[in-house]
């Protein structure tokens, strides 16, 4: 019997693409894909498998009434975040560590486009507590089984919470400008992402 990989996501895109870029790749594999830690455990019966592929933003329960933060209330927030002039200002003439003093300006900009995405996130009901828990839940059932996160939103503060939580591993999900470039890149992208996890498989069983 081949070993499988849980994917667990709650985007039907996202599906899509791990069954049709990537899947698609992995003739050693096989794809058990779910949508909650739940129905995985149904699909998987009492096979484990040999890794599970985690999404980590996803839908809060919690919020009772998501909400699409209005236009007017994110232009108000983005006013407030720092613009480019701001990082120029002065700085030809800046006495200490020019470069460092550039990057601390620039990553001000950074800072505040994060914060208003992390802002209309929690609007939405959007964040990191589907993820996190769905690790909890193979820790505790599979034991042993690693567990690592493909995710598209990730911000710092996610890397932190994830590897406290456990995880074995974060990787990126390609992100093109349509849908259409996001097949693509995940497409290319595949034969890398299954390299690192067969190692990451191969790993665990040696240990």
């Amino acid at each position: 019997m081949k070993p499988s990989i849980c994917f667990i996501d709650d985007s039907e895109f996202e599906h899509e693409l791990v069954r049709e870029e990537i899947a698609s790749q992995a003739p050693e594999y096989t794809f058990v894909q779910a949508y909650t830690f739940e129905e995985a455990r149904k699909l998987l019966e009492s096979a484990p498998p040999a890794l599970f592929l985690l999404d980590l933003w996803g839908q809060d329960p919690d919020v009772a009434t998501p909400v699409i933060t209005p236009k007017p209330a994110l232009a108000e927030t983005a006013s407030r975040i720092p613009d480019l002039d701001s990082v120029f200002e002065g700085l030809d003439t800046f006495p200490g560590d020019r470069p460092n003093e550039y990057l601390k300006r620039l990553f001000r900009i950074v800072d505040g486009w994060r914060d208003l995405f992390e802002e209309a996130c929690a609007a939405v009901g959007q964040n990191r507590k589907y993820g996190l828990a769905n690790l909890r839940q193979v820790r505790e059932i599979y034991p042993g089984v690693p567990a690592v996160f493909y995710t598209r939103k990730s911000l710092i503060s996610d890397a932190v919470a994830m590897f406290r939580a456990g995880c074995d591993g974060l990787f990126i999900k390609p992100t093109g400008p349509n849908d259409e470039e996001t097949h693509r890149l995940t497409r290319e992208n595949a034969p890398g992402l299954l390299r690192d996890l067969t190692r990451i498989i191969e790993a665990s069983r040696a240990s």
